[in-house]
């Protein structure tokens, strides 16, 4: 014992040094009647220890908005593991989708410039603007991933059965052309949007562009609009 039983008056006074162990029980003799049974101190730690994790436990289920119950049947540790399972699930698929663009950008360099009358630009993660004067313009591709490209035609001339094929994933493709031309659109879209600002015109001779290809997760845009004198 780390004092004296009786500091008092006296009253039940060890007469000798005892030494008890608190995991062990403790079997009183004949001779030792005179000593008081106590409940031992660890079952008295255990208790206040189990209250204190219980209102710890409590407290973090509340800032989450979880309820109490589900923190104590395991809902805590399980709503932790959830969150870090999607924060490594996002982290890796950005990490694989700028990898990916790295490895596809230096495979496929983009092509074309104001005199071209055919083009592959391609523009990842990384823009292209470029303004056309070819004088029979035929179409070719267009491609971004992370990326934009604005294409201005208002200049150029437009070739028979001119065709553009387009492709945008998780970037932008803006193209303007003069007002007169014909376009003819079958851009699908999947998670993005296909904006086509084209007005119709009845003229059966109008110089005629087709646009084909996809917008997934990222957007295509056509429009007309006269050149400023």
């Amino acid at each position: 014992m780390d004092r004296a039983v009786g500091e008092a008056r006296g009253e039940h006074v060890v007469h000798a040094p005892v030494l008890v162990d608190e995991r062990d029980a403790v079997e009183l003799g004949a001779d030792d009647r005179h000593l008081e049974v106590v409940a031992r101190a660890r079952a008295i730690r255990d208790r206040e220890l189990s209250r204190v994790r219980k209102r710890l436990i409590e407290e973090r289920a509340y800032r989450l908005g979880l309820h109490p119950g589900h923190a104590r049947r395991g809902g805590y540790a399980g709503a932790v593991r959830l969150l870090r399972t999607l924060l490594a699930f996002k982290l890796g698929f950005w990490a694989g989708t700028f990898a990916s663009a790295s490895l596809l950008k230096r495979a496929f360099p983009s092509r074309g410039d104001a005199e071209s009358d055919e083009v592959r630009l391609v523009a990842i993660l990384d823009g292209i603007e470029l303004k056309s004067r070819a004088q029979a313009f035929r179409g070719g591709s267009m491609f971004t991933w992370l990326g934009g490209i604005a294409v201005d035609l208002r200049d150029a001339q437009l070739a028979p059965d001119a065709h553009l094929e387009v492709g945008s994933f998780l970037g932008g493709i803006a193209i303007r052309v003069p007002t007169g031309w014909r376009l003819e659109s079958e851009v699908q879209s999947l998670a993005g949007g296909v904006a086509i600002g084209v007005p119709e015109t009845e003229d059966p001779d109008a110089p005629t562009l087709r646009v084909t290809g996809f917008s997934a997760f990222g957007g295509v845009a056509v429009g007309a609009k006269p050149v400023q004198s």
